[in-house]
């Protein structure tokens, strides 16, 4: 069962929330606990510990941001925005928002968004494992990277250490001990990288795998130029797949 927390402060909306999910996913989803502020969503989140959490925007003390805002070092549960404000989509997305919904909830809509979710938790895309394991042997790639005065550097994919989101840009840290101020953000890195050696150990961080070196039970990474990272415990449990994956490919 997928453990549900609805924040929602519109008791209408939070009911009409609930009837579609009870009604659809009961064998699937429990939703175990509601409120409706920032303060208390945080600690309903940190007593229960959801996998998923439906997100109101706007709350009777703050907005839901907040609450991410909170989580960002330590999330572990995904994030399905329900709001009626229409002009957050791209925020939310930065967020790393699982889906976005605009009320008035549609059920037909809610239901291919939580039946997309449900196939993304029994599948962590094993296919992504493999194409870790292919690319570990791959020649060197280059990317261009399009940088703040128009023009672009050409690095080889295999010199980035890492890259880290800096507002809505994206520094790469390479092994020559440059940096670059990109102007893409880090989820268009990601997807552009996606092919490559590199996994999103946080937030705002996206490594290069190539250059790992040691990784410690806290959760604590040393890359080949003895920099030290953190994974985050949301994404702690894939990249320890990916690890074990890694070690297959040991001839």
């Amino acid at each position: 069962m997928i453990s549900t927390i609805i924040i929602e402060d519109e008791t209408a909306a939070y009911q009409h929330l609930k009837n579609i999910l009870e009604t659809n996913y009961s064998s699937q989803i429990t939703i175990v606990g509601h409120e409706t502020g920032v303060e208390k969503g945080i600690k309903l989140i940190n007593d229960l510990n959801p996998q998923l959490v439906f997100l109101d925007i706007q709350l009777q003390d703050g907005d839901g941001f907040e609450i991410l805002d909170h989580f960002s070092d330590s999330s572990t549960f995904e994030v399905i925005f329900t709001t009626g404000l229409r002009d957050y989509k791209e925020k939310a997305m930065d967020y790393f928002a699982f889906y976005y919904l605009n009320k008035p909830i549609q059920e037909e809509q809610l239901i291919g968004v939580v039946d997309k979710f449900l196939s993304k938790q029994t599948a962590f895309n094993t296919e992504k494992y493999f194409t870790f394991k292919n690319q570990l042997e791959n020649k060197q790639k280059k990317i261009s990277l399009p940088m703040m005065n128009g023009n672009f550097a050409i690095v080889d994919i295999d010199d980035i250490l890492y890259c880290e989101a800096d507002g809505g840009y994206t520094n790469f840290y390479t092994t020559d001990g440059k940096i670059y101020f990109t102007s893409n953000n880090l989820k268009k890195v990601e997807s552009i990288l996606m092919h490559a050696t590199f996994f999103r150990i946080h937030r705002s961080t996206l490594l290069n795998l190539k250059h790992l070196v040691q990784y410690n039970n806290s959760g604590e990474i040393v890359l080949s130029n003895k920099k030290k990272l953190l994974v985050s415990s949301r994404n702690k449990t894939n990249f320890l797949r990916i690890l074990k994956l890694m070690n297959y490919s040991i001839s």
